[in-house]
């Protein structure tokens, strides 16, 4: 049988039925990768207290795990195609297989990872999901965001899994933005440089280098935010411009030489996590996870800002040492709770 059949079908190729049972197995994989995620997420910031070891390991695999299931959700929608159930099953599988793997510090979560890459790209580029039309460009950055996981996986380079999220937050950014159209050179220097940069990521030039060419790739602010008025995208504009503002800062600590793991964890709460809150979690989640908001947060835009102050607070860890991690550790809890009453305030939507 064709590969092509095999692994899924074009919009408009697939009967109306045959697209509706396909679906249910493309959202439950997707579902299923983001539960999974966000348990980690909760259980990660508890680590810090119980065993500050697998803090690390907790937050990266969930937050990996968080943007393959994204993006695998906008699968249809991205690229044009929806996946065959067999083939939701194999990314689901393989994605948390490797999750448990690497969890528990197995060798073989360097093979799964290797396997989940190949597929997935085999997936991408073999039903045409790549492609300079505006709806296919932006899919380059997850593609290279794949090709980067890999290869952190192969060098066992535990910040290095960091690229694959920030690749995926940058294709997410540049389609809500409405800038699909390419910028050629540095979107194709961002792109294939990503896979390179995550060898160096491991000390602050690569992580300065890394963080700048984000920067670029994702542009200035955008100053229209007349779509973004709904409870849903409110907290995007200040959203997006406080990551933005996250990387420039990442970019100067790296290279004055501040601490490492301090300047990182700008990255990892003043970028990755702000979009998170402002972008993924209000505008993408209740779509896929299927609940309603009458809400988000006190004032919406208060959650980025509190994680933007909680990354400044981890920044300063190396002046106020355990105040520093407590402080912070209180501002992220008090936006789980803000998120989790948001999402409480609405209510479970039937679609299936």
């Amino acid at each position: 049988m064709n590969l092509r059949i095999i692994l899924g079908g074009r919009i408009g190729e697939i009967s109306p039925g045959l697209y509706k049972q396909w679906f249910t197995y493309q959202i439950r994989a997707s579902q299923s990768l983001l539960v999974v995620s966000i348990a980690l997420l909760i259980i990660g910031p508890l680590m810090l207290i119980f065993y500050p070891q697998l803090h690390g390991n907790f937050m990266l695999v969930g937050i990996v795990l968080f943007y393959i299931g994204i993006i695998y959700s906008q699968h249809p929608g991205f690229m044009r195609v929806m996946p065959s159930p067999p083939t939701s099953i194999v990314i689901a599988f393989l994605s948390l297989a490797w999750a448990v793997a690497y969890l528990m510090g197995l060798n073989y979560s360097v093979v799964i990872a290797l396997v989940l890459v190949a597929f997935y790209l085999t997936l991408i580029l073999i039903k045409g999901g790549i492609g300079l039309k505006p709806l296919y460009w932006p899919n380059t950055f997850f593609i290279s965001g794949l090709i980067s996981f890999a290869v952190a996986t192969l060098l066992h380079s535990t910040y290095g899994l960091i690229s694959l999220p920030v690749a995926s937050i940058v294709e997410l950014m540049r389609r809500v933005e409405g800038r699909h159209r390419y910028n050629y050179v540095i979107d194709v220097v961002y792109a294939s440089s990503l896979p390179i940069l995550t060898i160096f990521i491991t000390n602050n030039v690569g992580l300065a280098l890394m963080s700048l060419l984000t920067l670029i790739t994702l542009g200035l602010p955008i100053r229209d935010t007349s779509k973004f008025r709904t409870v849903y995208a409110s907290a995007y504009p200040i959203g997006s411009l406080l990551g933005r503002l996250s990387l420039l800062i990442t970019v100067v600590l790296a290279l004055l030489g501040y601490p490492y793991v301090d300047t990182i964890h700008m990255l990892f709460l003043g970028f990755i996590a702000v979009i998170m809150s402002s972008l993924c979690i209000p505008m993408l989640i209740p779509g896929i996870l299927w609940f309603s908001m009458r809400f988000y947060g006190y004032v919406s835009y208060d959650i980025p800002i509190l994680l933007l102050l909680a990354a400044i607070t981890r920044v300063l860890y190396p002046l106020f040492n355990s105040m520093a991690l407590a402080t912070a550790m209180a501002l992220t809890l008090i936006v789980y709770a803000e998120v989790a009453a948001s999402y409480l305030s609405g209510e479970r939507v039937k679609v299936l």
